[in-house]
């Protein structure tokens, strides 16, 4: 690519961006080279706590969180060898440290305890005797139930399988996990490996899966030890740069007082935009060589523009927090937030703030290391401002391989969903999922903070939106927001 043209594309982007846009077109990442490997721990038995695993412990105890899980419900088609599935639970604890650890006090500091062994708890209920109309609703209650049942910190393991068997060849699988032992990729880890070992241990085969390099103790002690030995002082120095003078908290014009306590009184929206907008969406991606999520984040920015009036705000992204090979097929707490600083000013065409905001993204994933609890404290001090309350996210939801003479998927619990939920710190999360070639928006929010019909009109107005900028990508993002919101008084 010329220089004129990389220039004619570039405008309104300050030297810092630019010189991360020139990295990512010659495609260069904007991270060092990964330094020694991560160093087993000195002792087994016990580890530090993670940043993550300490600022949700924290989180928990103050908002005095009655339930908490990660989990899934699962589907399953085909017969079941009990069994088969114990022992592949078995194995996932000893392969996985975190499915066999308690969180313990050990001399005024709170700890991980790594446990030798530790059988997983997989239970078995049979109701296939209920009378047929009535058997899903049924299941549907009782997984919520055991999704929701809480966990007792000091008593390993801290995740669960409870099975519901409906006939001799229909199972519903509830998987439970503790938040500080698991985050959303380790869930879909867990599903991939656990079926890998059913699949095998049903044909009395071995495990065909790999020892794993290091433990989820390990990455924490060592990710400890990056911030105590100033490792991640130049990923500090970038977020305190990019964060200088931080804009003020967003506010939505529907948001309602504040009640004055912290409450996890969630909804949960859904809406699956058609199958033309979602390709559309991809290829506009595709042709200006940017991610899907950048596009739709900066949808989601006008979105925000449009109700806001601002140019400047700042929004959360979970990231997975594993750049390290080693840590790529763990199970643990390794979630992290990162801050997406939107820069919507001068009015720009669409396709000019694209490559504003991907080059924003690209330095939010080459200094993602940094733990957000530790980037709150350099910027607020004692006062422990979050950095972000309202989430943008994209991920895929998580699959697992299917035994031979089986099927499974997703089990639909109907109006039994569990209401309440960790995310609900952020007040309002708007994830993005790429299932099956459908883009799906899912809006989890506190009901305590804002009206469900103003959240309805929100995800109809986003699908508005972006079906205005794939039409015209080119148009001025003021324009587009016009556009936009007349499209939506026009359908709806």
């Amino acid at each position: 690519m010329s220089t004129d043209h990389l220039s004619s594309k570039t405008v309104g982007l300050s030297a810092a961006q630019l010189a991360l846009l020139e990295q990512r077109l010659k495609g260069k990442t904007a991270r060092p080279p990964a330094a020694r490997r991560i160093p087993r721990r000195a002792s087994a038995e016990f580890a530090p706590l993670s940043f993550t695993q300490e600022e949700t412990l924290h989180l928990m105890l103050k908002h005095e969180m009655p339930v908490s899980y990660v989990g899934t419900v699962l589907s399953y088609s085909g017969p079941l060898d009990f069994r088969a599935l114990q022992s592949s639970a078995d194995e996932m604890s000893r392969r996985h440290e975190s499915l066999r650890t308690s969180i313990v006090p050990i001399d005024g500091e709170t700890r991980q305890r790594i446990h030798p062994s530790a059988a997983a708890n997989v239970t078995i209920e049979d109701i296939s005797d209920e009378q047929p109309d009535k058997k899903i609703a049924r299941v549907q209650q009782l997984a919520v139930q055991a999704l929701a049942q809480p966990f007792d910190l000091e008593q390993a393991p801290l995740w669960r399988v409870k099975v519901f068997r409906l006939s001799d060849e229909e199972y519903v699988l509830a998987i439970a996990l503790h938040p500080l032992m698991a985050d959303f990729l380790s869930l879909g880890l867990l599903i991939q490996e656990l079926g890998t070992l059913y699949a095998a241990f049903a044909q009395q085969q071995p495990s065909p899966l790999p020892e794993l390099p290091v433990s989820y103790g390990d990455w924490a002690a060592w990710q400890r030890e990056q911030v105590r030995n100033g490792e991640l002082e130049p990923q500090f120095s970038y977020w305190l740069d990019r964060l200088k003078d931080f804009p003020a908290p967003l506010e939505l014009p529907f948001t309602r007082t504040n009640p004055g306590v912290s409450t996890l009184r969630g909804v949960i929206r859904l809406a699956e935009f058609p199958v033309v907008l979602s390709d559309a969406l991809r290829e506009l991606s595709r042709t200006h060589h940017v991610s899907l999520y950048a596009t739709l984040l900066a949808g989601f920015g006008l979105l925000i523009k449009s109700y806001t009036g601002r140019d400047d705000f700042v929004l959360g992204r979970g990231v997975t927090g594993r750049t390290r090979i080693e840590t790529e097929k763990l199970i643990g707490c390794f979630v992290n937030m990162v801050s997406m600083r939107l820069d919507l000013s001068g009015n720009p065409g669409f396709v000019e703030l694209l490559k504003r905001v991907q080059v924003m993204v690209d330095g939010a994933y080459a200094n993602q290391d940094v733990p957000s609890s530790k980037l709150a404290e350099r910027l607020h001090g004692d006062n422990a401002t979050p950095l972000a309350r309202l989430f943008f996210n994209l991920y895929t939801a998580p699959s697992g391989s299917e035994p031979a003479g089986a099927s499974i998927k997703a089990f639909d619990l109907g109006d039994e969903k569990p209401k309440d939920d960790v995310t609900l710190f952020q007040h309002m999360l708007f994830g993005m999922q790429d299932v099956g070639g459908r883009l799906v928006a899912e809006l989890k929010f506190n009901r305590d903070l804002f009206d469900v019909a103003a959240m309805d009109q929100m995800l109809e107005h986003y699908q508005a939106l972006l079906e205005t900028i794939v039409s015209a990508p080119t148009q001025q993002i003021e324009t587009l927001i016009r556009q936009g919101s007349h499209k939506k008084a026009q359908d709806a």
